[in-house]
């Protein structure tokens, strides 16, 4: 369930100071070994983010699913580098960017699943942040919240229309097709969050506010 208390600075601020930790921890980019407390403080991080998925309510398959899927993301940041390290430093560079970059990531998807989007507001204000940037901020997760059920809306209309179930099943026997298959969704998509961002602005105008 969603942080329910009244302290969602301080959970925001202990979030951040743990990504934030993990993420400036040294990685051995020149080619020597991480110190160990590097690895203690990705292994925090890593806990971290399992603990706010278990107090926003999630089972421990479900957080490892959604920690997984980061791991796209990362990859495109850490395995550039790695090519650009030594030759003999190469693997050990990419391992540890990987697990560097997946910790922070993972505890900073963990602290704003536990909090919501509601929380974040709240506790970005409560942090002293600029009232135009909390402003900013909530428009944002409100919209981005917005395309996440747009997003679900149409999977689950795209799975029921499908003979077959996954979303991925077709990826290795005709991975064209399915690219071009999510090029369409995101297309969709797009059109859509622009139809709905121009309604927005014409209520806000409506209601007399100013553009």
């Amino acid at each position: 369930m969603p942080y329910t208390g009244r302290r969602h600075g301080g959970v925001l601020a202990c979030g951040l100071v743990v990504a934030c930790a993990a993420a400036l921890a040294p990685a051995g980019l020149q080619g020597d070994r991480p110190p160990v407390w590097a690895w203690g403080l990705w292994t925090l991080a890593f806990a971290t983010s399992l603990w706010a998925f278990h107090k926003a309510g999630l089972l421990v398959a479900e957080a490892l699913r959604r920690i997984t899927w980061l791991m796209p993301v990362v990859a495109v940041f850490a395995l550039p580098v790695a090519l650009l390290a030594p030759t003999r430093a190469g693997g050990l560079v990419a391992l540890t960017l990987s697990v560097r970059a997946l910790a922070a990531a993972a505890a900073g998807a963990g602290i704003a699943t536990w909090l919501g989007p509601s929380g974040i507001v709240h506790g970005t204000r409560q942090l002293g942040a600029p009232q135009r940037l909390v402003d900013v901020l909530e428009a944002t997760l409100a919209s981005l919240a917005t395309v996440l059920r747009q997003v679900r809306s149409m999977l689950q209309a795209r799975e029921a229309r499908r003979t077959s179930f996954g979303a991925w099943s077709d990826m290795v026997r005709e991975p064209a097709g399915t690219i071009r298959g999510f090029g369409r969704l995101v297309a969709a998509l797009l059109l859509r969050s622009l139809e709905r961002a121009e309604a927005l602005e014409r209520a806000r105008r409506a209601r007399g506010l100013e553009p």
